[in-house]
């Protein structure tokens, strides 16, 4: 343990040296502590899930704290494997993409060395099991990306983002405050294990406890209706970050939430019902949001919080199978579960790098501004292009086999019998084929307006894939979602002591007898691919020696061919948006000439996000108004606040005594 403790140390480490060095240099600084902290990390991580073996240290500190316990079982190394790898990738990609902010008076030093932190931060969580030495590593990730979020802070809009942000995880952290003073209180520990005692009983105040962590955790993962800040941080941060906040970070809500799944024993009926709705309704909100956006990075962020809908139903079906005392279920839903945050890491974290590359070279994340870019970024647009597949969940990428986890486990709990089951299981199978839908259909919509047709601006310069740190994190990602993708089995060996942590003995061999129809359905994707890959060569052999000529199309009439006759994203969304009208209210804006025969008109449409819409904004409203009761308090004169003081200290004095 002291080994991987050294790995933590050497991230932070890295964000402090690379502050010495000049710009050019700091990334690459920081990439070499990354590195370094893979050596003494990645060890301990694989020997851990593989052997499904613990590792365990202990701190002491004086009181209150105590003595803290360390603890790496397979839950945590699962973690601790997407934040080791998420952050070496961002180190590497940093180097490209931060070349674009050299001499703009933005300091970088703090950029690494916040991201060191960060890092190091996120790798604290997962280990530490002491609940005062947890909120302080939960604090500092939140202070450290806060500080990445506003790292253009001279933007209006980035200061903005980042107060939300920071609100937001505030708010959260005053559940996790709440919830573990309350665990804490009724053990008299802060010990993670006594807290079992708590929430193993059979009541309404265990109930209420888990919720506590639900919506704690929750806030950081981005479940309706706590998901309003992903789609303002993450476009405000720079690229590296969003993919790390995005394809890392929230996934320590989801952890958060496992880890006291784990404490609690097997879950009221209730309370798994509760996590596989709010899952269900995440994923479902999340997607018609992301179909509506015309920002390629916001769109991204409402992808985020779809996908981890999907893992909260994944959740909420294992939780499901064990109230029902049905293991088959129970690890489908968690194997499902577990797998997708793994998933979602590779092909979202790859999709954010995309659009970093896009941004970096066009220096704009509107949709409906870009176009043809396939032509110029070709290495990006593929890779972005398989990122985009394998999200929609299709066969012989990774995407597909979590979700058809999840949807076998939603078809075998119609053999439990139960009429509640049936119709969630119903609903829920009904939900995910929409998301799949929908995410097809804003990916399909990015990815064509974006990368396909013809250019809708003129660029100051020609973009280009001249900068390869940009390209070699997503190249990495594509091959492990191939990888997975095409050896599901690779997976179920990975996650297979992870599953065993929540399942009863023996259960996850019912996984195990899958993995022939998984491999099957994989090959079947692959030979279909190769015949794909086959016509192609043959094609490109039979015109090799041919005189191949380009012909114009009809264009239904029109003569003078213009970039803006092609589908906005708007336009290209129009008619599904008409259906979901109340859940992604509109606001349009016409102008256009007050004369009888107008030159020139434009519109222009923007969604509003449900939750914030509905509860946000309601909700603030009725504060401001609560609090504008007590702003006679607030005089400006210097006497009058001297007196509060003195009134505060005299109020002290006698509580003290009093209570002597």
């Amino acid at each position: 343990m002291g080994i991987f403790l050294i790995g933590i140390i050497l991230f932070f480490t890295g964000g402090i040296a690379s502050s010495f060095f000049n710009e050019n240099s700091k990334g690459k600084v920081f990439l070499f502590f990354a590195v370094l902290s893979q050596i003494f990390l990645l060890p301990d991580i694989f020997s851990v899930l593989f052997s499904g073996n613990q590792l365990e240290s202990s701190l002491t500190f004086s009181e209150p704290i105590g003595i803290s316990l360390l603890r790496l079982d397979p839950l945590a190394a699962l973690f601790a494997l997407i934040i080791s790898l998420g952050s070496l990738l961002a180190s590497i990609y940093s180097i490209g993409y931060m070349k674009m902010y050299y001499g703009e008076r933005l300091s970088l030093s703090s950029y690494y060395f916040f991201l060191g932190l960060m890092t190091a931060a996120m790798l604290l969580v997962v280990i530490v099991q002491n609940a005062i030495l947890f909120l302080i590593a939960w604090e500092i990730m939140s202070i450290a990306s806060f500080f990445l979020v506003s790292f253009e802070n001279k933007k209006e809009n980035v200061r903005k983002a980042g107060i939300y942000y920071l609100t937001a995880m505030q708010i959260g952290a005053a559940f996790l405050i709440a919830a573990f003073s309350w665990a804490s209180a009724s053990t008299g520990s802060l010990d993670f294990n006594s807290f079992s005692s708590v929430l193993r009983q059979s009541s309404e105040i265990s109930a209420l406890l888990f919720i506590l962590f639900f919506v704690g955790f929750g806030t950081k993962a981005g479940f309706i209706p706590m998901h309003t800040w992903l789609p303002k941080a993450h476009p405000a941060a720079p690229t590296g970050v969003s993919a790390l906040m995005s394809g890392v970070m929230i996934k320590t809500g989801i952890y958060g939430i496992l880890r006291i799944l784990l404490l609690s024993g097997t879950p009221s009926f209730s309370l798994a019902y509760i996590v596989f709705t709010v899952g269900l309704l995440t994923g479902i909100i999340g997607i018609i949001n992301a179909v509506s956006q015309k920002d390629i990075k916001k769109l991204l962020a409402y992808s985020s919080i779809e996908n981890i809908g999907i893992i909260g139903m994944g959740i909420g079906l294992g939780m499901l199978g064990l109230a029902y005392n049905n293991s088959f279920l129970a690890a489908l839903g968690f194997f499902g579960g577990m797998l997708h945050i793994l998933n979602h890491f590779t092909f979202k974290s790859t999709l954010f790098y995309g659009a970093g590359v896009v941004y970096s070279q066009t220096h704009t994340r509107n949709i409906d501004k870009l176009g043809g870019l396939v032509k110029h970024l070709p290495k990006t647009s593929v890779m972005f292009l398989i990122a985009s597949l394998a999200i929609c969940g299709l066969p012989i990428l990774n995407g597909f086999i979590s979700e058809f986890a999840i949807y076998l486990g939603m078809a075998k709990s119609f053999s439990v019998k139960e009429l509640p089951l049936t119709i969630f299981a119903l609903l829920g199978i009904a939900g995910l084929a929409l998301i799949g839908t929908m995410a097809l259909l804003s990916f399909t919509k990015l990815f064509g307006i974006a990368f396909l047709g013809s250019s809708r601006s003129e660029f100051h310069n020609k973009p280009n894939e001249n900068e390869k740190t940009l390209l070699l994190p997503m190249g990495i990602l594509v091959v492990i979602m191939f990888v997975i993708g095409l050896s599901p089995w690779l997976g179920i060996i990975l996650l297979k002591n992870v599953a065993k942590q929540f399942l009863p003995v023996n259960s996850f061999s019912q996984i195990e007898s899958l993995i022939p129809l998984f491999n099957s359905i994989s090959l079947g994707a692959g030979i279909f691919l190769i015949f794909i890959i086959i016509l192609f060569a043959l094609r490109t052999y039979l015109l090799k020696n041919r005189k191949v000529e380009t012909f114009k199309t009809w264009d239904c009439g029109y003569q003078a061919e213009s970039s803006r006759i092609q589908y906005t994203s708007s336009s290209y969304v129009q008619p599904f948006l008409n259906l979901v009208a109340e859940l992604v209210p509109q606001k349009i804006k016409i102008e256009k000439e007050k004369v009888l025969f107008p030159k020139s008109a434009s519109l222009e449409s923007h969604t509003q996000d449900f939750s914030e819409r509905f509860i946000i904004h309601p909700s603030l409203n009725y504060l401001n108004r609560f609090m504008n009761m007590f702003s006679w308090i607030q005089s400006g004169r210097m006497q009058q606040y001297i007196i509060y003081g003195l009134l505060f200290l005299i109020f002290l004095l006698i509580w003290i005594f009093g209570a002597k």
